[in-house]
């Protein structure tokens, strides 16, 4: 239990902590939470839950009677299977639901067969067991740096991670092929250990034909920032040495290279409908998005959850945090490689920001099915005019 509560505190603090604007709040639903998230009686009337509070639980329910919660607000809590909400039990299974649909008409992308088939990504992040129903047999290679027996196998953030990218009914790219470095996020060596994870794939695809190569990294933290990590030099020069490679790095570091997606939700019922998206958290953190980067789908969305062997299930946030946009933004990039391999990341980058969809006030958000017509438009066409995907 003690070592379960450890990890799922560190996995929210690299939730939250993907290089916010300075002075910026983070989103209300990543502080640590108490196990039991039931309100208390405090003279004599029940203290209603607000909205974007925790409601998970862990080793045992956590039960929220009537009166103790709003419905209105339950798309809005941080629940997971664990969580009972008395008398709304199916609003509550209708939410994880809806919470797994990556929305803006992805799911439309996979009914036409473009899932990031025979594409090679990787992800750097804290550990996971791979046997997720969501991603099990997906992954090629699991490697990692600095762990012991005496470390938790698993974690909130990874698994989480892991289905917004590869997920069967969670990921934008269900079928890529995927590459696994698990390091201790925790550890303010973590840039040196993420520098070895980097080096590890750039070996990995030396072995590897050139079209099973991995192609872009996943990597939801930003290993520059001092207040938490030492040698942020050290992923800097890994980062140099993996592009000269090939591969396509994605962090979260307000830099022009690397940080591409930044945080930004979907309404909640209308998850195709891109002109109702809005920059930042719906709890209103991650207000102030750079200009070379992208709007990317954040909240009021599922994820995987597993932190024992054989108990697989679902977690559910409606704000997200930087580290939930990089895995889904990275599963688009496996989309337009999947039908056009030929194309180089900083090219797929090009067409992601020439195509994203730009509001009235100037914000600009990445745009899946924009994107794969612009990425289909560079191939040729048969005879008859279908636009050949790669298979």
């Amino acid at each position: 239990m003690k070592k379960r509560m450890a990890m799922i505190v560190l996995s929210l603090f690299f939730l939250c902590s993907c290089a916010p604007n300075a002075g910026q709040s983070e989103s209300g639903s990543q502080t640590e939470p108490p196990i039991d998230s039931t309100p208390e009686m405090s003279t004599g009337t029940i203290e209603v839950l607000a909205p974007y509070s925790d409601v998970r639980g862990f080793d045992e329910v956590n039960t929220l009677r009537s009166g103790e919660y709003v419905p209105a607000d339950m798309i809005t809590y941080w629940l997971n299977q664990n969580t009972l909400f008395e008398g709304n039990e199916a609003l509550a299974a209708e939410i994880m639901e809806t919470g797994k649909n990556p929305g803006l008409h992805v799911q439309e992308l996979h009914d036409r067969g473009i899932t990031g088939k025979n594409v090679s990504v990787a992800i750097i992040d804290q550990p996971l067991l791979p046997g997720h129903p969501e991603y099990a047999g997906k992954i090629e290679a699991y490697y990692t740096v600095g762990l012991t027996e005496k470390d938790s196998p698993s974690s909130m953030h990874g698994p989480a991670v892991t289905s917004l990218l590869a997920g069967n009914s969670i990921g934008t790219a269900p079928d890529v092929r995927l590459y696994y470095a698990a390091i201790k996020f925790w550890d303010r060596n973590a840039s040196e250990m993420a520098g070895q994870a980097l080096d590890w794939m750039i070996e990995q695809n030396k072995t590897l034909p050139e079209s099973e190569r991995i192609r872009a990294v996943s990597v939801s933290a930003d290993l520059t920032n001092t207040e938490y990590f030492d040698h942020p030099e050290a992923w800097d020069e890994a980062v140099k040495r993996a592009r000269e490679a090939g591969i396509l790095v994605l962090d979260c570091r307000a830099d022009y290279d690397t940080c591409v997606f930044w945080p930004s939700f979907f309404d909640f019922d209308q998850r195709d409908d891109i002109t109702a998206s809005k920059i930042g958290t719906p709890d209103g953190g991650f207000l102030e998005c750079p200009a070379h980067a992208l709007g990317t789908p954040v909240g009021y969305r599922t994820t995987a959850e597993v932190y024992s062997e054989g108990e697989y299930s679902y977690s559910y946030d409606a704000s997200g945090g930087h580290s939930w946009a990089i895995p889904y933004g990275t599963g688009v990039l496996a989309l337009g490689w999947q039908v056009n391999p030929s194309l180089t990341g900083q090219e797929l980058l090009d067409l992601m920001r020439q195509t994203a969809y730009e509001n009235d006030s100037g914000e600009r958000f990445l745009d899946p099915a924009a994107f794969i017509a612009a990425v289909q438009s560079t191939v040729h066409e048969n005879q008859q005019g279908q636009v050949l995907i790669s298979p």
